[in-house]
């Protein structure tokens, strides 16, 4: 490379960053910018020339691209250097940023760090020089601050990189290399980060403060990132903010059990703001949560424990930092791991545990208060609580401080009264603040946490807890009936202001507290240590308001038609309610209704369980009448939902799902045949009575809601307990399928026919995703063939070019023919296997033939608008195809065309569309390449029928399709190779026609086999790791179909290889084919299948790119 060269460089840099080229560069775009410089990573030859920019740019963007290119080469052609060149790029990369780093930008500043941790990453066990780079690093440390902070920059990344693993290598590796860091350098670094904090707190480092801001940043990094690495391999679920425990190697127990360890770190909290101060906390966090274990005795681990309690009430006796937002956060995960972490009785018997106790509630309680700059917290103080009240059982009263169960008893009963009334004040703030604060009942997030963590608290003193709700609900519940009655069947919106206000306000606490009734009745014990205390009878009493607070919400509804609703999040907290209510007191619902049993014709009066007694105690203390009655409330309320809430998408899903759930039960399901409500559903399932049906947004709920009735329809005695057969009830669908086969091609077209044809096929899609069996799926088809398959493909003809009505059609069909659990199932003489085919080709075809002569969409989402309702077609083809329900030689016999015309538009649409959009679109990509795979695997001979240009167009996809990430895409491609290798192996030389057409094809493309051999291989050795067992099954075949091909992949990666390696290879390709024979059958292909693994390992180690 020369300066001109450079200049060139530096220009495309300038271009790729900034989107202007450097003075008297070249105007070209990004893209081709990117294009060019990407050349610097494609061979290790280019990193004399990335060296060359380094030593002379100036352009920072361009030691970025230098940078960047260095790492990508020495990641993918490692074994191309040998060990001493390894070390001098890394020496090389270490000496530029000594001489250069800090004068450069913290973006190059760290893609260089990046690199040299690589290099020390990859080469680990090479030589010893890559193990000693924590000690190159400390040179950094004792030179200039800037240095310094240097240093802490790589040692950061140096944890990182060998924390994580890296794309390429496998786990083994990964976990070897990390375990002997551990070992090794992870004490000294996490030692070094300390020691940085240590001379910043005693101003031994002479820094000005921007200085003494990074490096505060960066040494306490480093010392969270060292107490959060991977210790034994768990691989940490990276998502999740709780911190599980700290598996520290026995030597770091000096330092973490040193309390100027913790000291250091809160005084560092105490003194600094965030992010600094916020760090600090996190690495307390961290320590607090390393492993028992990690202490010899008891004894030790007290007096940690004892440090721990008294930094925490000395920050909650000054408030230390807890202004700031960060801090306050991370304080409050402190308070939450800290009994995830120590046992209660270990809390109780330090000392000041009293104290720390009534500062925690108080704290608790301000939280509580302030709810607006602590939403996102709470739970985790409530998490807190939790957890100390479940550990009561399990800690004698007499050991510990004095008195500590009452006190605990007093505190929990302060925070949950505190936490009641701080969110039922906090409605009317919200609505003071006219949009300025955000609802903390619109969270959905961290209201269910706060939810999940509610039920263990109030039930610790559940008695006194559900006399402070009842305090609350009841007078609440008085003042909105006497609202109601002013209103009426009139809107809240068309009262007066002040009138509707006080509806907002008493709508939103009733809100708050259907949401805690509902969170601790779902957590309502069936474990025998917790069953009989009586705990049922304060259920009742909830759910009796919360039931006669759904009662009024429903009486308003109906009288005033839909007019007088209640709030949407009230809604929606009922819906919340009813979901545990089901969960908790609907198992049992079979059983109860009966007290006897017969036995050999006589009546044995049966004992009930404590179950079965707490279960009618419950409902006999709630007043409301026996289980049916609360069932029948429960599904009204669901009714009433889904007849006037249609426009509502949330309480609509969320109210089916209630629906849902409580027809997939087997007690609860039963129960609902008996209800009047579920037969009225039923028989009435139509938009006339239910108009959510005819609201576009919700056509995907039509067909939840017909899949629900359905499944109870079809369920034993279903048709005769609802009092309706599956022909009533089909009646309705059929009767609209009627009329619009009726309609002529233009009527049919029509803007009036849309809705129907989108809600009737969602409607029969529902449907047929009940069936389950060979008799149900029967009835329905009698329905529809022959009378209504016609209007199928006549609608897939109109109105091909709209999505919303495709996809509605396409989805049914996709639906109706898909034959799981065996249910398409016809009589031996029966032809119905052939006509559903014949149905499905003909809208396959009908749509496929219009949609390909379509012009392609100019704008908008082309997925949507085209490549959906191709990718569904074809789907629908697969389905067919491999339904195992048509005998396909009928069709050639017979000389019917439907196969040939579902093959030969499936074809097309599937190389119609250009491969990277294939490849761009996953659902799309997988309805493709399984298309193809089933040609290959069930209809060879038209596969090998086609013109070759055709045919080798299919291989082309198949070859990319073969190398995508995704394991799926590759596996269908693997298995296309594997199926087509396999015909030509067992058929090759015999006067077949099928067989002259392969040759035929093979002769216009030599390099078939061959090429197809090497991409498997180089997949198998180079390839991510996912891919592996997909790739592996097609290479016996495909080596065996061609052994010319096999040899000249080998002979070709033998002589990009040295003398050296060349013998090694030699070595490990005559293991591969020892013991393996010249046969397909299974016991064989899985031995190779095991060599290729062995062969991958071994010459993984020495292979160069």
């Amino acid at each position: 490379m020369d300066d001109a060269q450079l200049a060139q460089v530096e220009s495309l840099c300038e271009t790729l960053y900034t989107g202007m080229p450097s003075s008297g560069g070249e105007k070209i775009s990004r893209e081709e910018a990117q294009s060019r410089l990407l050349s610097l990573q494609s061979s290790a030859s280019f990193i004399p020339q990335c060296q060359y920019i380094l030593d002379r740019s100036q352009s920072q963007y361009a030691l970025l691209v230098a940078s960047n290119s260095l790492t990508e080469l020495i990641s993918s052609h490692w074994n191309n250097f040998t060990i001493a060149q390894r070390i001098d790029i890394r020496n090389y990369v270490l000496g530029y940023l000594a001489n250069n780093g800090p004068t450069l930008q913290d973006f190059v500043t760290l893609s260089l760090i990046k690199l040299v941790c690589r290099i020390t990453k990859l080469g680990w066990f090479d030589d010893s020089t890559h193990r000693e780079l924590t000690d190159d690093v400390t040179k950094f440390l004792q030179a200039t601050v800037d240095h310094c902070i240097l240093g802490l920059k790589i040692l950061n990344q140096l944890v990182d990189e060998l924390n994580i693993p890296t794309s390429g290598r496998t786990l083994t590796q990964h976990r070897k290399t990390s375990v002997s860091f551990r070992d090794l350098c992870l004490f000294k670094v996490f030692q070094l980060g300390l020691t940085t904090l240590k001379q910043l707190q005693t101003r031994a480092i002479t820094a000005d403060h921007r200085q003494e801001v990074i490096l505060g940043e960066q040494a306490l990094s480093l010392t969270v990132r060292c107490l959060n690495f991977d210790f034994i391999g768990t691989n940490p679920d990276e998502s999740t903010e709780d911190v599980g425990t700290i598996q520290a190697p026995t030597n770091w127990r000096p330092v973490l059990q040193d309390p100027g360890t913790i000291e250091l770190l809160l005084d560092f909290y105490a003194n600094t703001e965030p992010p600094r101060s916020n760090k600090a906390m996190e690495a307390v966090i961290l320590i607090c949560s390393v492993r028992r274990s990690l202490f010899p005795s008891d004894k030790e681990r007290e007096a940690f424990l004892g440090r721990i309690m008294a930094g925490i009430r000395e920050l909650l006796k000054n408030q230390t930092g807890l202004q700031h937002q960060d801090n306050y956060h991370q304080f409050c995960r402190l308070l939450g791991r800290l009994k995830a972490n120590y046992q209660l009785s270990e809390l109780v018997k330090t000392e000041g545990y009293l104290d720390w106790l009534e500062l925690a509630a108080s704290f608790t309680t301000q939280s509580i208060r302030n709810w607006q700059y602590s939403t996102n917290s709470i739970h985790y103080l409530l998490a807190l609580w939790g957890r100390l009240v479940a550990a009561v059982p399990y800690v004698r009263p007499d050991s510990g401080a004095k008195g500590h169960v009452q006190a605990l008893e007093n505190h929990v009963l302060n925070v949950i009264e505190c936490y009641i009334e701080g969110m039922l004040g906090s409605v009317e703030t919200v609505m003071r603040s006219e949009g300025a604060l955000e609802d903390p009942l619109e969270d959905d997030g961290s209201l269910m946490e706060q939810m999940d963590r509610l039920p263990t608290i109030c039930r610790f003193q559940y008695n006194s807890v559900a006399t402070i709700i009842l305090a609350k609900f009841d007078p609440l519940m008085e003042k909105y009936r006497e609202l109601m009655s002013h209103l009426m069947t009139s809107s809240t919106e068309s009262a007066p202001q002040n009138v509707a206000q006080q509806v907002n306000v008493i709508e939103g606490q009733l809100t708050w507290l259907t949401y805690i009734c509902g969170a601790i009745v779902g957590g309502h014990s069936w474990s025998s240590s917790r069953i009989g205390n009586g705990e049922e009878t304060l259920d009742a009493s909830l759910s009796k308001r919360v039931l006669q607070l759904a009662q009024g919400m429903d009486f308003r509804l109906t009288s005033s038609n839909g007019v007088g609703k209640a709030d949407v999040k009230l809604e929606m907290a009922m819906l919340y309610y009813f979901q545990n209510f089901r969960r908790v007191y609907m198992f049992m619902w079979e059983s109860s209704g009966s007290d006897s049993m017969s036995m050999g014709g006589m009546k044995l009066e049966s004992v009930p369980s404590t179950k079965q007694k707490v279960y009618q105690n419950m409902f006999e203390n709630m007043g409301l009448g026996d289980h049916t009655v609360v069932a029948n409330l429960i599904v009204t309320k669901i009714g009433k939902n889904l007849k006037f809430w249609p426009d509502e998408h949330e309480i609509v899903s969320k109210t089916l799902d209630l629906l849902t759930d409580m027809a997939g039960g087997y007690s609860s399901s039963k129960l609902l045949l008996t209800l009047d409500t579920v037969k009225y559903l039923a028989s009435h399932h139509t938009h006339e009575e239910f108009p959510f049906l005819n609201v576009l947004s919700n056509a995907r709920k039509r067909t939840t809601f017909h899949a629900i009735l359905v499944r109870l329809l079809l369920s034993p005695n279903g048709q005769e307990k609802l009092g309706v057969t599956f022909d009533q009830f089909m009646e309705p669908i059929i009767e609209t399928l009627s009329q619009l086969g009726a309609l002529d091609a233009t009527q049919l077209r029509s803007e009036a026919a849309r809705m129907p044809l989108i809600g009737v096929f969602r409607d029969l899609r529902g449907v047929a995703m009940s069936l389950h069996n060979r008799r149900s799926y029967g009835m329905l088809f009698d329905m529809i063939e022959p009378r209504h398959m016609p209007l199928l493909s006549r609608v897939a003809d109109s109105w091909f070019d709209q999505p919303d009505v495709m996809i509605s059609l396409l989805r049914f069909v996709q639906e109706f023919c898909h034959n799981k659990a065996n249910r398409v199932n016809f009589d031996q003489s029966s032809p119905n296997g052939i006509l559903l085919f014949r149905a499905t080709s003909d809208v396959v075809c009908a749509f496929g033939r219009r949609a390909l002569s379509a012009s392609a969409p100019t704008s908008g989402d082309i997925y949507k608008s085209k490549y959906k309702g191709m990718s569904l077609a074809l789907s629908i083809i697969n389905s067919a195809l491999g339904g195992n329900y048509v005998c396909f030689g009928v069709f050639a016999l017979y000389n019917d065309p439907t196969l040939e015309n579902a093959l030969d538009i499936s074809l097309k649409m599937a190389l119609g569309i250009p491969l990277e959009h294939v490849v761009a679109y996953p659902k799309l990509s997988s309805s493709v390449f399984g298309f193809v795979e089933i040609i290959f695997r069930n209809h060879i001979k038209t596969t090998l029928a086609l013109d070759t240009s055709v045919f080798m167009q299919l291989m082309n996809a198949v070859h990319e399709g073969l190398q995508s990430s995704d394991a799926q895409i590759s596996s269908m491609c693997a298995n296309s190779i594997d199926h087509l290798a396999t015909f030509y192996y067992e058929n090759s030389g015999k006067d077949k026609p099928e067989v002259h057409n392969f040759n035929k094809h093979l002769a216009a493309q030599q390099d078939l086999f061959t090429s197809l051999t090497a991409t498997l291989f180089n997949l198998l050795l180079f390839g991510p790791p996912q891919n592996h067992w997909a790739v592996m099954r097609p290479m016996l075949s495909l080596m065996l179909a061609s052994e010319s091909s096999f040899t000249a992949y080998k002979d070709h990666l033998m002589s990009t290889q040295d003398s050296t390696n060349q013998a090694l290879l030699n070595e490990s390709f005559n293991k591969l084919l020892s013991d393996v024979n010249r046969s397909l059958e299974s016991a064989n292909r899985d031995r190779f299948t095991q060599k290729l693994t062995a062969f991958r390992v071994s010459t993984r180690g020495f292979l160069t790119l």
